[in-house]
């Protein structure tokens, strides 16, 4: 895969950066599908919705690298920490939306905010339905993120986090 025509990320600014790593996704996310379309639905037959985090490895491969030449640093590791991650979708479950995010760190190691990244996905077989998305926030701790991100959405705040929703779910079968 070619480079896209972007600057380097900026090293000062969360929301600049966000805009940035969202340029970045908006021109690979179609080509990263594209050219790894048989071992995604291989990695879908064989281990369903794991497919999806092997999609993300590969779409923010060169994000990542790019991070870590400017001397930045993502805690826990993009996509983000999928314990704590929230989704929700349609009933028929063709058209999900899982939110993650990671605390960026200057080379200092002082946090410079979050990239959050949104992944559209499909439970029923391996499709990315629409654009994934990031944007960048000032807030950095994990209440402060949430607080944030559900006042942007609606859905988010009414979804659990996977550890709680994983835990209500484990109660049901009992």
């Amino acid at each position: 895969m070619s480079e896209p025509p972007l600057r380097p990320p900026p090293q000062d600014d969360i929301h600049a950066l966000g805009q940035w790593a969202d340029a970045l996704l908006a021109t690979r996310w179609q080509e990263v599908l594209e050219t790894h379309a048989g071992q995604l639905e291989a990695a879908c037959r064989r281990a369903g919705d794991l497919a999806y985090g092997t999609y993300q490895n590969l779409l923010l491969r060169d994000l990542k690298r790019q991070l870590r030449e400017a001397g930045l640093r993502a805690t826990p590791p993009l996509p983000g920490d999928f314990n704590r991650s929230r989704e929700w979708g349609n009933a028929d479950e063709t058209d999900q939306e899982r939110w993650m995010w990671s605390v960026i760190h200057t080379a200092s190691g002082e946090a410079l905010g979050t990239l959050v990244h949104v992944i559209p996905h499909d439970h029923t077989r391996f499709r990315v339905p629409r654009r994934p998305h990031m944007s960048g926030l000032p807030e950095t701790s994990r209440e402060g993120v949430e607080a944030a991100l559900s006042a942007r959405s609606g859905e988010f705040a009414a979804a659990l986090p996977f550890e709680d929703w994983y835990a209500a779910y484990l109660n049901t079968q009992r």
